[in-house]
């Protein structure tokens, strides 16, 4: 009996071991509900996606990919192509706000193509949006134009300035970003991360693939007062190697395993 005891001694201790190390880090849906996942109800970057994510019971928020249309507006959209997921061709950057308008997504439910402005409203208090800026108009092969793209967060962003942090893969486009905005840098790999942190000491931090980065790489990174977020998380065994790694956050691909794995609000 008394061998009992202690085993049973030894699983409360541990469940509460895990619960205290993970109860910190914070949980976003990637792209929504993740995303290119089979299984989910939504297409990532959908409104009803984001909807979703961020009415899950103690979701930070989500992390969604915007992209930047003739007439100005941010629009959700991942992919450098439209006829990749939609039923359109060629690149948002290269279309009017109507035409995007009038696409929809190839799937059973045929989600819309929705507006960054669109999604705003639909966070709760003490939520946060990361908006994953992707830059480059691949129609041209070419970056879109700086300029437009900051009169569009300024005018876009609505009040919302506070429940949104911008992730951008562009170094030169880091300090003026980092003037306005909390930004984090897409790093590649972490050298490359650890070299941007030392030369652009404005960014908040990371963002940073899950495999590509261990437990003592992210403690350096915190260790220089900077934030680093894990993506690409598609799996029960991928969240719990990501909360072993005690990052700031991260962005996960099954949201809700990832916020019952957690198990505490915050």
């Amino acid at each position: 009996m008394r061998y009992v005891k202690i085993f049973f001694l030894g699983i409360v201790l541990f469940g509460c071991t895990k619960s205290e190390h993970v109860k910190n880090i914070l949980v976003f849906g990637h792209a929504g509900m993740g995303l290119s996942m089979l299984n989910s109800i939504y297409h990532d970057n959908s409104k009803e996606a984001v909807s979703l994510a961020l009415n899950l019971p103690t979701s930070n928020g989500v992390e969604v990919d915007v992209r930047l249309s003739v007439d100005g507006t941010l629009w959700l959209y991942h992919d450098e192509w439209l006829e990749a997921e939609t039923n359109g061709k060629g690149c948002v950057s290269e279309l009017i706000d109507f035409q995007l308008s009038e696409l929809n997504y190839q799937t059973f439910k045929q989600e819309k193509l929705v507006k960054l402005m669109d999604v705003l409203p639909l966070l709760n208090d003490g939520q946060t949006l990361f908006v994953d800026l992707k830059q480059v108009n691949s129609c041209r092969n070419e970056n879109v134009d700086f300029e437009p793209l900051m009169n569009a967060f300024e005018d876009q962003l609505a009040g919302y300035h506070g429940q949104v942090k911008i992730i951008c893969s562009y170094k030169y486009w880091l300090n003026d970003l980092a003037q306005h905005y909390d930004t984090f840098y897409s790093a590649d790999n972490v050298e490359e991360g650890k070299e941007i942190i030392l030369n652009y000491p404005l960014i908040k931090g990371l963002v940073v693939r899950n495999e590509a980065i261990n437990k003592q790489e992210i403690s350096w990174i915190k260790n220089q007062h900077k934030e680093v977020y894990l993506f690409d998380i598609r799996s029960l065994k991928g969240i719990r190697k990501a909360y072993a790694k005690k990052p700031t956050g991260i962005f996960a691909d099954e949201l809700r395993k990832a916020l019952e794995e957690r198990g505490y609000a915050l």
